[in-house]
């Protein structure tokens, strides 16, 4: 496995603990990464993970240090209110240990300044409100 993929499955795992009993506001009922599709009647809400794109910062020998960026998008019932997608928005960043002084609870190479929100209200005969989340993480991949 490549770094990038020991950073999706980190990401994954991260997201897939975002329930009530865990101290968060929102149940997420799924995580799906980029190559899964929910179905039509598939519970939500869910989240999906995608890489957007992956940047070479700088280089030394083998070894490259990267920016990988992801859209984190989660899809909610049309009869959820402003208020489910701004707590799944607060959700996702404490799972990624956003703000934690604590190195062990910060999600490794988390670039904390970039990220950003976009929301989606349903509109006349679509069903599901969404937040898309922008996250870019710093990793260092070796080549050899």
């Amino acid at each position: 496995m490549t770094k990038a993929s020991d950073i999706s499955q980190g990401l994954r795992s991260r997201l897939e603990q975002i329930k009530p009993a865990n101290g968060y506001h929102t149940e997420l009922q799924r995580v799906y990464g980029p190559t899964e599709k929910p179905t039509d009647k598939a519970p939500l809400p869910l989240a999906l993970i995608r890489p957007q794109h992956d940047a070479k910062t700088s280089a030394a020998g083998v070894q490259a240090t990267r920016v990988r960026t992801y859209e984190i998008e989660v899809q909610f019932s049309k009869s959820a209110d402003e208020a489910a997608l701004s707590a799944v928005h607060v959700d996702i960043l404490r799972a990624l240990g956003f703000g934690q002084d604590q190195p062990e609870r910060k999600f490794p190479g988390l670039l904390e300044e970039d990220d950003q929100a976009e929301f989606r209200f349903a509109s006349a005969g679509e069903t599901t409100h969404s937040i898309t989340l922008t996250i870019g993480v710093l990793y260092v991949e070796s080549y050899n």
